[in-house]
């Protein structure tokens, strides 16, 4: 059984036991006993008022001493009926947030993008759950990415709705992921994501292989540890992209006119990329 289950009833228990503790100190010869074995020595020196004066005020002690229990017993139910009623108040924003990005009106669904991100500031234990909602809503409106001049890529959007858009800000946000705790890897493999507006995003560890970014704009973002293989970056800009290695660029399938930070963009490996125009 766990903890969490048994704690009242341990909790009822012990009450019930320091109250009839409480009792029999009050009310039965105990607390003459107890009075006189802390008195020690003294008690047989002391006359008939002294030794009662003894015995109230070890009643009296008693009583403050339950008191106190009574009190901090008290506390911790308020502070778990406190708990539980947040979490059930986050339960049910969650819930109507979700309720908005399953609307066909854009603007709901980016009320729902914002009530999510705010459920991560005020309880950034659900930071998680949120990012993989965010990330399965982005997959969920975006298009696999075509290949550059096919035919898939003529029907594909030249930029990302505005749901979807602010979709991708909420999910790579830094302060919501620092905030958020556990927040998992970004996937955004093999979407279609061209001209996505993501200054300063934070895609540590994202999953971006195969994925279209061609005129994205990444400039200060956070690139480290992300798969960029076979990612389009023509004419995306990473200017002041902290984190991103020459093995991650070199890894990409194209890179024309993509605006790279130092030292990137000045190794030879990359400039022979560059100027075969791949």
């Amino acid at each position: 059984m766990e903890l969490k289950k048994v704690w009242p009833a341990v909790m009822a228990v012990l009450g019930a036991a320091g109250l009839a503790g409480a009792l029999a100190l009050m009310f039965t010869p105990l607390s003459r006993r107890l009075a006189r074995w802390l008195a020690g020595q003294d008690w047989s020196s002391m006359d008939t008022a002294a030794r009662s004066a003894a015995v109230g005020q070890v009643r009296l002690a008693v009583v403050q001493a339950v008191a106190g229990i009574g009190a901090g017993i008290a506390l911790i139910y308020t502070a778990r009926s406190y708990r539980l009623s947040r979490r059930g108040q986050v339960t049910d924003r969650f819930t109507k947030a979700l309720e908005r990005l399953s609307s066909a009106e854009p603007y709901v669904c980016i009320g729902g993008v914002l009530a999510l991100e705010q459920i991560v500031q005020d309880a950034p234990d659900q930071g998680g759950h949120a990012a993989r909602v965010l990330n399965a809503f982005v997959r969920r409106h975006t298009q696999l990415a075509g290949a550059p001049g096919g035919l898939a890529s003529v029907q594909l959007p030249e930029e990302p709705g505005e749901m979807v858009q602010e979709a991708l800000r909420a999910l790579t946000a830094p302060g919501s992921r620092r905030r958020g705790g556990s927040w998992p890897p970004v996937d955004l493999a093999g979407r279609h994501l061209a001209k996505a507006r993501l200054p300063g995003a934070d895609l540590r560890g994202a999953l971006l292989e195969g994925a279209t970014l061609r005129g994205a704009v990444l400039c200060r973002a956070r690139l480290d540890g992300a798969d960029l293989a076979d990612a389009d970056l023509v004419r995306a800009d990473l200017s002041g992209a902290r984190g991103l290695t020459v093995e991650q660029v070199l890894a990409a399938r194209g890179l024309q006119d993509c605006v790279l930070p130092e030292p990137v963009r000045s190794d030879p490996r990359v400039v022979e990329r560059v100027s075969r125009g791949e």
